[in-house]
């Protein structure tokens, strides 16, 4: 998040310079991705039931000048599918599916408006994602398999908008990559 800077040369920004902020928001690109690259298995017969139980995040940012912050990115992500014998759910329930993915990203964000009451900025972060998958199957279908894979990952936010009163403040962002496509949340500087 932004610094809470009335202008540049107010040195508000300097008050506190560090911010921690939670948030939560709607699918990433990088499920997006998953659910085009699994439709092509679920036309060829796979059917799956999709289910998407949400994207979370824990930020750290430090103010480096009135228009620059850096810090790091935690976000996790929850989806899953119910995986039948057929092509559609006509068939007999084999197994569920439960897809983890846990990203941690350096991060960097520029603020273009600062005002006391309102900051727009935008963001570019780069970092690793682990994804794990669980299957368990229903009995007579197999037991249980995990499979992870680690991912390169990269996040860009065209426009993060913050809100608020000083400490504690909102925000609202949308991003392309491995964060929230649309996501709020608060924040707090100390």
């Amino acid at each position: 998040m932004t610094s809470r800077a009335a202008s540049k040369d107010s040195g508000h920004w300097q008050d506190k310079r560090s911010t921690l902020q939670i948030s939560a928001g709607y699918i990433s690109g990088f499920w997006a991705a998953k659910q085009l690259v699994a439709w092509i298995p679920a036309a060829a017969g796979h059917s799956r039931e999709w289910k998407f139980y949400g994207n979370y995040g824990l930020q750290y940012y430090y103010q480096t000048n009135w228009w620059c912050r850096v810090g790091v990115k935690a976000v996790y992500e929850l989806d899953g599918y119910k995986l039948y014998t057929s092509k559609n759910e006509d068939g007999v329930m084999k197994g569920f599916c439960t897809n983890h993915t846990f990203t941690l990203m350096p991060s960097v964000q520029f603020t273009y408006l600062n005002l006391p009451a309102v900051q727009l900025y935008s963001g570019l972060d780069v970092g690793a994602s682990a994804y794990l998958r669980h299957t368990r199957y229903e009995p007579g279908y197999s037991g249980e398999e995990n499979n992870l894979v680690w991912l390169f990952a990269l996040n860009i936010t065209p426009i993060g908008v913050s809100f608020g009163s000083w400490p504690v403040y909102g925000f609202v962002e949308t991003n392309l990559g491995y964060d929230a496509v649309v996501k709020a949340g608060l924040g707090v500087h100390f």
